[in-house]
């Protein structure tokens, strides 16, 4: 299995890696996604990286904190820490006018965003993006930037009628347990009109905890998402889209190396 998107540097989960990761190669997971969202948390994702060849990562500006760094030298630092990892994404990145208690200049999102953008088609990077209310803006970033490689929008949470928008991007729309929550169930149900041959899944562990049925390991606190219940969120995806699970394990495998590995 893969995990194609989460956050173990996370103060959550940060103390426990050793049990999470053996709990990971108990249940099968061969890659791990993990997402850096500012400049004080790319070194713990990068030391994590060269501890653990499991774990893929990625650094990226999180639009939550595009107006909270004080200079440019973000960037330049952000180029020399990819450029040290060739297998290094650009992640996660992207725009957000919606999320509740946050209110990040939209200028400095756009100017953040564009040249992540930039710099991922620079150094031929995947890309994961977070979306949150800026659907048209995002589309039309990216039918003007023309990524070299396929995006990976993390989470989908766009409406049903901008999926042929973006398939014809060559996008990859990750869904999270937490979709299978019965207040998410609109959102479950636009990823049916994903092809299988577009979807990845994911976890987005700290966050996005899937309901209690598909809670296999549970934190001390409750609201905490553990990477281990990645295995019933394949379940339950194997079952809402009918098929055999070790089918769509070697969906997701093949899916993955689309979006991640195109070269090899």
């Amino acid at each position: 299995m893969i995990d194609a998107h989460l956050h173990l540097q996370d103060p959550r989960l940060r103390s426990r890696i050793p049990e999470i990761l053996g709990i990971s190669r108990q249940i099968g997971v061969q890659y791990l996604v993990v997402n850096g969202t500012r400049p004080e948390d790319w070194i713990v994702v990068e030391n994590l990286a060269q501890q653990y060849p499991e774990i893929i990562p990625c650094y990226g500006l999180h639009p939550w904190w595009a107006d909270s760094v004080p200079d440019e030298s973000w960037l330049s630092d952000l180029a020399r820490l990819l450029g040290s990892n060739p297998r290094a994404g650009v992640g996660e990145i992207g725009l957000d006018r919606g999320s509740r208690g946050r209110r990040v200049d939209w200028g400095k999102q756009r100017t953040v965003f564009s040249a992540q953008l930039d710099l991922a088609n620079q150094l031929d990077r995947p890309v994961s993006i977070h979306c949150v209310a800026a659907w048209g803006t995002l589309l039309e970033f990216l039918q003007t930037v023309r990524l070299v490689r396929r995006p990976l929008l993390h989470s989908y949470s766009g409406p049903a009628e901008m999926i042929d928008d973006f398939l014809r991007l060559g996008a990859f729309f990750s869904l999270s347990g937490a979709f299978f929550r019965p207040e998410k169930c609109e959102r479950l149900a636009v990823f049916d009109q994903i092809p299988d041959s577009r979807i990845l899944i994911e976890t987005d562990a700290p966050d996005m905890l899937p309901p209690s049925e598909l809670i296999r390991f549970q934190s001390e606190a409750t609201s905490v998402n553990l990477p281990g219940n990645l295995e019933t969120i394949y379940e339950a995806v194997s079952q809402r889209r009918e098929c055999d699970l070790e089918a769509l394990k070697a969906q997701i495998r093949d899916n993955f190396a689309r979006w991640y590995f195109p070269n090899r």
